[in-house]
């Protein structure tokens, strides 16, 4: 028969000098055991975070998506050249500074007429919208501009005279609301609206001048 196994002494206890009591050990132990716990919860969590963020990457990635443009810009001068051969009569695009953008250029249609239309977005950040209406006269002029009335003539050279249009003509003294521009050339009328400044209708509309100057006989 083995003789009975030794038992353990008590442990010493650093700080005190002697052995720790029964009620100590227990203690030890019992303090050992939560932070255990809580190391193991803590893990977990961060186990569990990173197997969600691994499934969520994966469905991110396995899921087809539409290509998205990261560019809103339209490169109105290009699609002015492609539409050309849709029309009849050249069509004008003017020359604009790389400050001027467009999001909106485009072969449209107004009452059964053609019309191409670009919107620019200003070096001020607002818009102005171009249309050459092919075919247009001055009722089709004053059903486009709705109740704008001609507020003045506006002379930009190339002996091209701008017609200047407001929505509100008792707006004595000030920038009209509204502002817009027209004019006519190759049987077609030009038109401007929007919300740029009077300063940057004028700029368009005598690059719109000098293009037109260019395909005059």
């Amino acid at each position: 028969m083995a003789p009975p196994k030794a038992s353990k002494p008590p442990r010493d206890v650093a700080e005190l000098g002697r052995p720790e009591t029964p009620e100590e050990t227990a203690v030890r132990k019992a303090e050992n055991s939560r932070q255990y716990r809580a190391r193991k919860t803590v893990n977990n969590l961060i186990y569990s975070l990173l197997a969600t963020l691994g499934v969520v990457a994966i469905i991110f990635f396995a899921v087809p998506r539409p290509d998205i443009p990261k560019n809103w810009e339209v490169d109105y001068a290009a699609v002015g050249v492609e539409a050309q051969s849709s029309v009849e009569g050249p069509l004008i695009t003017p020359d604009m500074p790389a400050a001027w953008r467009a999001n909106v250029a485009k072969i449209d249609r107004v009452d059964g007429l053609p019309v191409w239309k670009v919107n620019f977005l200003t070096p001020t950040d607002e818009y102005i919208t171009y249309r050459q209406v092919f075919g247009a006269d001055q009722a089709e002029l004053r059903r486009i501009l709705e109740d704008r009335v001609p507020a003045g003539d506006l002379a930009l050279g190339a002996g091209q005279t701008w017609t200047t249009f407001a929505l509100n003509s008792d707006n004595q003294g000030a920038e009209p609301v509204d502002y817009a521009l027209a004019t006519f050339a190759f049987e077609d009328a030009f038109i401007l609206t929007g919300s740029g400044t009077v300063e940057e209708f004028a700029e368009l509309a005598r690059a719109l001048t000098a293009s037109i100057a260019q395909v005059t006989p």
